[in-house]
């Protein structure tokens, strides 16, 4: 599913699994403050 996000838009509030294997979601990570969220794509 696309999304069509401009510059300055807000990223939808998504879950990821933390290195744990817990749940956990970017509004409690950023916990109120600005977010950085990075996708590098390449050979690992």
């Amino acid at each position: 599913m696309p999304l069509n996000l401009s510059i300055g838009d807000r990223f939808p509030d998504v879950s990821m699994v933390d290195d744990r294997g817990a749940s956990r979601s970017m509004a409690e990570l950023a916990d109120g403050q600005p977010l950085f969220l990075a996708f590098f794509r390449g050979p690992w």
